[in-house]
């Protein structure tokens, strides 16, 4: 008989270290449509090698992307990429948790072709 997976903390695929850092973030698409948002400061709560926690005054909602940048004493980039929202909840204080998973939004690059000159 299959175990059933009955909370988050069972899904992660990675382990996850409590660390505090700055992170800068900002909405990029939202239901599936390009928004043009500014940068906002916040801090992570944990990180890991798949995604992180991160503590925002602004309200996320799952399946949002999100562009990132998590800097450490503003001189060491840890992380500069997409997420996507994977759940926000609000907490006592009216602040949200965010919970990303690191996607990869790069388009995919043609090989060049190569031409020779006739000559």
């Amino acid at each position: 008989m299959p175990i059933k997976q009955s909370s988050f903390e069972e899904r992660r695929d990675s382990v996850r270290a409590k660390r505090i850092i700055t992170v800068r973030h900002r909405l990029i698409k939202h239901n599936n449509r390009k928004v043009n948002s500014i940068w906002q400061l916040a801090a992570t709560e944990n990180m890991s090698l798949s995604g992180l926690l991160f503590v925002s005054a602004l309200v996320y909602h799952p399946g949002d992307i999100v562009e990132l940048q998590v800097v450490m004493s503003g001189v060491l980039d840890i992380f500069n990429g997409y997420g996507k929202v994977v759940r926000a909840t609000r907490n006592k204080s009216g602040n949200y948790h965010v919970g990303v998973k690191y996607v990869d939004l790069k388009s995919k690059r043609r090989p060049a072709k190569t031409v020779l000159a006739s000559g």
